[in-house]
């Protein structure tokens, strides 16, 4: 299953990121509770109690905190000429995610390691040109954000020759 992938953004013990002002609860935390394996339906009450204290972190900081008007925001700037072709980027997303599953998932070797990231480096190249060449959307983004986040996480996965909790390497 997907939840066994037991990694996640750094918080504190207030849900707070190393960046100014973001936090993070819930599945996409990594709070240490776990380890090096996370029992089902553990990350709800985690992402509850996480989120609560995030929130009165928050409370507490907003007081002296300077909230950017929106109407300050200038409208984005599409560049590029033509719409992004949504069939592409839906098959490019269906191609990382499957990569990912069979390649760089609980049960790892080299030669699948080796295969996802000559695979991931294609599809970069390609999602990069896409992304030079036609108006930036939200799906464009999320495409682009994922390509290089399966690279980094395969890269990791190389890097790592331990088989701990729930990950294996063959």
């Amino acid at each position: 299953a997907a939840h066994y992938f037991c990694g996640g953004v750094w918080v504190d013990e207030w849900g707070a990121t190393t960046i100014t002002n973001l936090y993070a609860a819930g599945e996409v935390a990594c709070t240490g509770v776990h380890g090096a394996n996370r029992l089902g339906s553990a990350s709800l009450l985690e992402g509850l109690v996480w989120g609560y204290r995030a929130a009165q972190h928050i409370l507490k900081k907003l007081p002296g905190q300077h909230i950017v008007d929106e109407q300050a925001i200038p409208d984005w700037q599409f560049a590029g000429s033509d719409l992004p072709d949504l069939a592409l980027i839906q098959q490019d997303m269906s191609s990382i995610q499957h990569i990912m599953w069979n390649y760089v998932g609980l049960i790892r070797n080299s030669r699948r390691l080796e295969r996802a990231w000559n695979e991931l480096r294609d599809l970069e190249f390609q999602i990069e040109q896409f992304y030079r060449t036609t108006r930036i959307t939200d799906g464009l983004i999320g495409l682009r954000n994922a390509v290089r986040s399966a690279l980094i996480v395969t890269n990791a996965a190389w890097t790592n020759k331990n088989s701990i909790g729930c990950h294996f390497l063959e």
